[in-house]
């Protein structure tokens, strides 16, 4: 098992780059994006490979993962929150990435024969990974939209 979350976090760590590149086309192909027309490829990327990385970190610990420390995936929502990014084309961003993310590692799973409990794992901690920042970009949002309509109403 110690082997196959290698092979899985070695291979993850890699192809970074081209998980990141992958999202990036498919948000830019997603007739239902909006938000990232006027945005430049770096713009796109903002702190995606830096999530990645954390998520990387997050896979190659031993027992229950710490979400505490997590911060890149929030930084990329504040960011496209000021960026006047739409919360849905926020989340359609974040769903896409987890898309790109299982692909990856079910094909991952195939090419380095990693045993299926290894990979049910991973793909759990990816879940919870992105549903917490599910979870912050709402609230974020909500908060900040009631901050704004607070101030109108003054």
């Amino acid at each position: 098992m110690a082997d196959d979350t290698g092979a899985l976090c070695e291979a993850f760590q890699n192809n970074i780059d081209d998980i990141t590149l992958d999202w990036v086309a498919r948000v830019k192909q997603d007739a239902h994006m909006r938000s990232d027309d006027r945005l430049t490829t770096t713009q796109i990327v903002d702190h995606v490979p830096q999530m990645l990385e954390e998520l990387c970190s997050l896979l190659g610990q031993k027992g229950v993962p710490d979400f505490e420390a997590v911060r890149a995936a929030s930084q990329h929502g504040y960011t496209r929150s000021l960026e006047g990014y739409s919360l849905v084309d926020l989340l359609r961003e974040l769903e896409l990435l987890r898309d790109c993310v299982f692909n990856f590692v079910a094909e991952t799973e195939t090419e380095h024969n990693v045993n299926r409990r290894e990979t049910f794992r991973v793909l759990k901690t990816v879940n919870q990974y992105f549903g917490e920042d599910i979870i912050f970009v709402v609230e974020h949002f909500l908060k900040n939209r009631q901050g704004t309509s607070g101030k109108q109403q003054s």
